[in-house]
């Protein structure tokens, strides 16, 4: 019985047009992708910090309850003070326990949670002329309503809003109050 024996084949690559071809269609579909990833970033970004605020919110209004003190929050650029501007909450802020309710921490006043700056490009800030949020004992929050909007680049639609009434209850929207877009100007 006669067994040919053949060696095996030697290894080939890849022609220069296989290459080529396989290349562009990599680029063309990351072309396709990559807008579609960074839109699908924003929005997640923009999702999570609307939940982290509206958490915050509610973790300061439940210790104003159990605690039976006045618990404020304010915008603060370096984790200590209160910086007064209502289109800074980027920067970071203080949730602390405001023993005189002035809405400013003095040095006395415990410090409950500090909410460090958010992600470059992201914006966040309250309804103009509300510098801080304060709630009461009974859990209501001071004032009038009270809208925090959060942006990330210029697409409206993954902007949102986190609305504080009056009773100290708060809500993530997609919507300003009264149906009109969110605008972080």
């Amino acid at each position: 019985m006669d067994v040919e024996k053949t060696l095996p084949r030697p290894a080939r690559g890849l022609t220069l047009v296989e290459l080529t071809t396989t290349l562009a269609v990599a680029g063309i579909s990351l072309a396709i992708l990559l807008p579609s990833w960074a839109a699908l970033a924003g929005r997640s970004q923009v999702t999570t910090v609307a939940n982290q605020l509206l958490t915050h919110l509610r973790y300061a209004r439940n210790e104003a309850v159990m605690r039976n003190q006045t618990i404020s929050l304010c915008p603060s650029d370096d984790g200590d003070s209160c910086s007064g501007d209502p289109q800074g909450w980027q920067h970071g802020y203080l949730i602390f326990i405001d023993a005189d309710g002035d809405r400013e921490r003095t040095p006395g006043e415990a410090v409950l949670r500090v909410q460090g700056p958010q992600a470059p490009g992201l914006r966040l800030h309250s309804t103009a002329g509300r510098p801080a949020i304060r709630f009461r004992a009974d859990g209501a929050a001071w004032s009038t309503n009270t809208t925090f909007s959060i942006c990330q680049g210029g697409d409206a639609e993954i902007h949102r809003a986190v609305v504080l009434y009056g009773s100290g209850r708060a809500r993530v929207d997609q919507r300003a109050p009264d149906n009109r877009p969110i605008t972080c100007t």
